[in-house]
């Protein structure tokens, strides 16, 4: 019988050891919005037209979006009470860095009680890279905003970076715009200002401004 001890005694610790490195895993990021692991991204759902705002059916509003700026967790929904053009964007997409100067410079001449420009980065590393990026490129105009949990992908799906959520001042979705463009001026800038004035989406292709 004391043959069969040492075995046993093996068998068990090992099992223990082997539930106690289970408890040790750390847990599955979870979106602040649900109680399910978060599945990765998925870009490329569906293909939008590039360079114009189009009406996408059963868009929500924005308030539970939890995103993070450099002192925590922020609500998406605490900028209702404003038009907004939230672009969602990472440090890695060439057309999303192209566009980013004009951005800035966008909110600068149209930001205010009305309307806000609001970017938001995806896909990231952490707050440290997209805070260096944008006081690397100088965008003094900018919110930095990560979402490191997808939750605006759980919401509305991003079919490609850059795209553009239209957002009305009750926090509603209204229209979706894919691909780069120069916000500040022309067709775009002007598209902006109608809908800050009275609410027009404006749909169909907007020419950019050229360079």
């Amino acid at each position: 019988m004391r043959r069969y001890i040492l075995p046993l005694l093996i068998l068990a610790l090992a099992a223990g050891y082997a539930i106690w490195r289970s408890e040790q895993r750390p847990a599955a990021p979870k979106d602040a919005t649900s109680s399910q692991a978060v599945p990765p991204v998925t870009l490329g759902a569906d293909q939008p037209v590039l360079g114009q705002f189009e009406k996408v059916a059963g868009l929500p509003g924005i308030e539970g979006i939890i995103v993070s700026d450099p002192q925590g967790d922020v609500d998406l929904g605490r900028y209702k009470g404003k038009a907004l053009l939230i672009n969602v964007w990472a440090t890695w997409c060439a057309p999303c860095i192209a566009e980013m100067p004009s951005l800035d410079r966008l909110q600068a001449k149209l930001g205010g009680d009305k309307f806000a420009v609001v970017t938001v980065a995806v896909d990231e590393p952490s707050m440290t890279a997209v805070q260096n990026f944008i006081d690397q490129k100088q965008l003094h105009n900018l919110p930095v905003l990560v979402d490191l949990n997808h939750a605006i992908d759980h919401k509305v799906r991003v079919p490609n970076l850059p795209t553009s959520l239209l957002v009305s001042p009750d926090g509603i979705i209204q229209a979706r715009f894919a691909g780069d463009s120069k916000w500040d001026c022309g067709a775009p800038l002007a598209a902006l200002q109608a809908f800050v004035k009275d609410g027009t989406v404006p749909l169909g292709q907007l020419e950019s401004c050229p360079d």
